[in-house]
């Protein structure tokens, strides 16, 4: 483990998170004839209540993207949020940019609201990937 994991590691324990690994496929399960291409990454948190990370890795065969799985890290307190569920996941083909292709994920978390009633937040990112091992975040938010 490098030492931005490590760290990344230790300040989820240190705010007590539980961390929780999801996804459909793994690098691995591509089945790439080449080494899979890895995306930058969707970010996005709750103070000490919850964190979403979202990525995605892709093969490239003959200068052409074949196939594109998903990534979900997830952390929740416990208390006030736990993770419910991958809420919606896909893979399309990118109008705009020839070649490339975009993942999509969102994720649910079951938490509190302010008031004590139950509630639910909905993290999301859209990546796009090109044939050369570019990517980037085109949109992100929390629903």
């Amino acid at each position: 483990m490098n030492i931005k994991k490590s760290a990344g590691f230790a300040a989820v324990l240190a705010v007590g998170l539980s961390l929780t690994t999801t996804g459909t496929a793994t690098a691995d399960e591509l089945e790439c004839p080449t080494q899979p291409f890895t995306s930058v990454a969707v970010e996005l948190s709750d103070g000490g209540r919850w964190s979403y990370r979202y990525h995605v890795t892709w093969c490239v065969v003959e200068g052409e993207i074949t196939d594109l799985a998903h990534h979900v890290t997830n952390a929740a307190d416990g208390e006030t949020c736990v993770w419910d569920t991958n809420a919606e996941e896909g893979k399309t083909r990118d109008a705009d940019h020839p070649g490339a292709w975009n993942g999509f994920n969102m994720g649910q978390f079951a938490c509190k609201t302010p008031d004590g009633q139950d509630g639910s937040v909905n993290p999301w990112g859209i990546i796009t990937v090109w044939p050369n091992g570019d990517s980037a975040v085109k949109r992100k938010g929390v629903d």
